[in-house]
């Protein structure tokens, strides 16, 4: 008698999540506590999860058009084994109908990684639910892979030189690359595929290798070298599509191994800076409007290991962390679930975005040299520099709430690649409310368009200051208030209420005026709804804006915070700003006419220590190979080399 499907399933899950934490090392040693039972309840709850919003795309796939529309339904109906009839028939009319529009687009290689997880799953060599696709619609996928990767991929694309190099976007960029990735692995195995040649005269097995030996080099550069250039923003579910799949389907098992522990890695991360899945700390490519007022960047995939937000979410961007075996490990799950027993903590890290040096007149960079290759880019590739530097990120974390900034140097717009520059995010998010923040955000030149290089900054503890950098492509300045807060005004300060913490923002120069939420606040004509706040803009878009934040634990009351910060010394003279906070404990400097490095304590801010990571539950020399996460007594070492 066979067993039931829901327990085959069951099954699978549990010994293939058995087998990413086995390559984590995750031995007593490492990780011998036992989990709380949250995390083994919602871990555990991963897959219900998965399957709600595969109902919901069975029944309205979404995006409603384009060559995803029927990848999305041929993936739940699979997934699900129901309609499979159907499926065969979206892959097939996905070839007939959209296929060559999205190469014509140059749009298809965005989300191949999407159409190669379905091969994965379920084509007759799958070795998770072989053969619920036809052989008919195995050949279709098949063959738009390779009428796709044929003529565009090539083997330069993974040369050890060009590791740092980012073809636009950086999860633009890591799509295309994992989906060529995981085109070769498939061919690499098919009888009908793995003696053909690219176009560039490589042998599929030869490329296939080339792309694990190269998201190799990219996970150790990535896990000791600070992660994501697009800093905490929404871009990076795009850029985990690919991680899910290697860390699920790669044969080279140190592959595997390195991308689920790169995966932890992430998640970690975005743990340590969470309340209850609202993500504090400083954002980049955050854009102005909702995506800054009331979302929280990763909400719409964090709720599948973790429960995390609103179950809402169909994009294309989730289906493969909806989909993947992968499970955190028990000590990253607490570290997101159990977020009140985390305490008190700075989070310091060092991220990428600074690019290399280029002479005036030098050619841009491209991985091609043929103008008419599709990953030709007339303006180059972004070169990054392999040591970051210039980019210090801080955030100091709280049951209560968390602020952070990304402190850089006064450098101009084009030292820094776009994806690092455009739309930081700096402020604070609050417990007891998910929208309760307060963070400082300029805009594009245009008014509704990004900004880039905004601001500069300097933070310790809870009191931060940040001021416009006058090479900045951006327009005003300005700082958000929630509409969740209870707002007071004393002696050119705003003083603000939060469930649980007190907060008191001063524009230091010039004077300010109350805005209501507006269209014009936000990115281009991405105006869904209003957010329910109010804007303080500063007449000086360069003056210095000062914003103090404490717990109301170390505080008698509202009144007692206010007192407080009305006492703090605070010197504005010759373009240098001294302030003195005696709840954080710390006097911040800033010189307003950038000719000298923001100090703390009087001592001027390191933007490259020797160590990637700096708190109590991440920790990591730049550079090394090795990153250590803990947990109290508790430890997970993920070694890259």
């Amino acid at each position: 008698m066979k067993a039931p499907l829901k327990l085959i399933s069951t099954l699978l899950f549990a010994s293939i999540t058995a087998l990413h934490a086995a390559e984590r090392k995750e031995s007593p040693s490492n990780d011998s506590a036992p989990p709380a039972s949250s995390a083994k309840s919602v871990i555990a709850g991963a897959d219900a999860r998965c399957d709600a919003m595969l109902r919901r795309q069975l029944k309205y796939a979404f995006p409603p058009t384009s060559y995803m529309h029927y990848q999305a339904f041929a993936l739940a109906a699979y997934w699900l084994n129901e309609r499979t009839a159907e499926a065969d028939q979206a892959i097939l009319t996905e070839r007939e109908k959209e296929f060559l529009p999205a190469i014509a687009k140059n749009d298809f290689y965005g989300y191949a990684y999407i159409l190669e997880r379905i091969y994965f799953l379920f084509s007759r060599s799958s070795k998770h639910f072989p053969g619920r696709m036809s052989a008919e619609a195995e050949s279709a996928l098949l063959d738009m892979l390779w009428r796709w990767a044929e003529p565009v991929c090539r083997r330069e694309l993974t040369l050890p030189e060009r590791d740092w190099w980012s073809m636009g976007s950086e999860n633009n960029h890591t799509a295309a690359w994992s989906s060529f990735w995981g085109a070769a692995q498939i061919f690499a195995q098919h009888p009908d595929y793995k003696n053909r040649r690219y176009a560039d005269g490589t042998t599929v097995p030869e490329m296939a290798k080339a792309f694990d030996d190269y998201y190799k080099r990219y996970a150790r550069n990535a896990a000791t070298s600070g992660l994501l250039v697009e800093c905490n923003s929404g871009y990076n579910k795009y850029t985990l599509g690919g991680w899910y799949n290697m860390a699920d389907f790669a044969e080279d098992p140190e592959l595997r191994r390195r991308m689920s522990m790169l995966l932890d890695l992430f998640w970690a991360d975005w743990a340590i800076e969470e309340i209850n899945g609202v993500r504090g700390g400083s954002r980049h490519r955050c854009y102005p409007g909702e995506n800054s007022t009331s979302h929280s960047n990763m909400d719409e995939l964090a709720w599948y290991p973790f429960g995390f937000a609103p179950a809402n979410s169909q994009a294309p961007g989730v289906v493969c962390g909806a989909t993947t075996f992968w499970r955190p490990s028990s000590l990253v799950a607490e570290l997101a679930l159990d977020w009140n027993s985390r305490g008190v903590y700075e989070y310091i890290s060092r991220r990428p975005g600074r690019l290399e040096p280029r002479k005036t007149g030098e050619p841009p960079l491209n991985f091609v040299t043929d103008p008419k290759h599709p990953l030709f880019l007339p303006n180059g590739v972004a070169a990054l520099r392999p040591e970051g530097g210039g980019l210090l990120r801080y955030s100091y974390c709280t049951p209560d709430f968390v602020m952070g900034t990304s402190m850089v140097e006064a450098l101009t717009a084009k030292d820094w690649a776009g994806m690092s520059s455009q739309n930081r995010w700096e402020g604070a998010i609050f417990a007891g409310h998910p929208t309760a923040r307060i963070y400082v955000q300029t805009r594009g030149n245009t008014g509704t368009g990004s900004s880039y290089n905004a601001n500069w900054s300097v933070q310790k503890r809870g009191v931060l200051i940040v001021q416009r950098l006058k090479t900045a492509n951006a327009k005003g300045q300005r700082v958000w208030f929630d509409g969740a807060l209870t707002r007071a005004e004393r002696d050119g300060w705003v003083f603000a209420e939060a469930p649980q913490a007190y907060a008191a923002v001063r524009v230091v120069n010039g004077d300010r005026t109350w805005k209501p939420d507006a269209p014009e606040m936000h990115h281009g004509d991405k105006v869904r709804a209003l957010a329910n706040g109010m804007w303080l803009e500063c007449a000086d878009e360069f003056s210095p804006v000062i914003i103090e934040v404490a717990r109301k634990a170390d505080c008698k009351d509202f009144a007692a915070f206010q007192a407080s910060t009305l006492g703090n010394a605070l010197k504005w003279e010759n373009h240098r700003l001294d302030y003195t906070s005696a709840l954080n404990h710390a006097t911040l400097t800033l010189f307003a006419d950038y000719s000298q490095v923001p100090q703390v304590d009087g001592v001027p801010v390191n933007y490259a220590p020797k160590k990637a990571y700096v708190s109590p539950f991440i920790e990591g020399d730049f550079g090394s190979g090795v990153v250590t996460l803990r947990k109290g007594d508790r430890k997970l070492v993920l070694d890259f080399n």
